[in-house]
This record gives structure tokens, sequence and C-alpha cells, in this order.
């Protein structure tokens, strides 16, 4: 994966990948004031375009930055 979510499930404990595009990259890498509404539209564009609602189901473990793994904390 060249760019996405390292996540572990709440429920299950099971690792998922999200890959994410551009503009969820742009989302997820945001600093600024407004981090929290970032998090959310991420979280918006996940779901529409996957089905899945990150927040509240799992574990934020890493980013994959072109390719490269950061912890997310």
């Amino acid at each position: 994966m060249k760019n996405g979510l390292r996540l572990t499930h709440l429920a299950t404990g099971i690792p998922e990948e999200i890959p994410l595009n551009g503009k969820e990259m742009q989302l997820a890498m945001d600093n600024s004031s407004k981090l929290n509404i970032s998090w959310e539209m991420l979280c918006e564009s996940v779901h529409s375009r996957l089905g899945i609602w990150i927040e509240g189901n799992f574990e934020l473990d890493e980013i994959v930055v072109n390719g490269k793994v950061k912890p997310l904390h």
C-alpha cells in the first residue's frame, strides 16, 4: 500500500489496511486547527467509497505515506 491507514478492528482485533486516495491523504495529514473537521470528512469519504466507518470501530495504528510507515500518535 502506497498511501493509507493501518488499523485494528476494536471488536475482533483483526488488523485492517485502508488505502486512501489523494484527497483523503490530505485530510489525514491535516495538522491545522480544523483537524477534527478533516478527520470527519476523511471518515465520511472512506465510508462512501468502501462502506467502512473508521471512527468508533477501529484503533488507528499507523499511516503509510508514499510507502513509508509512520506512527499516528
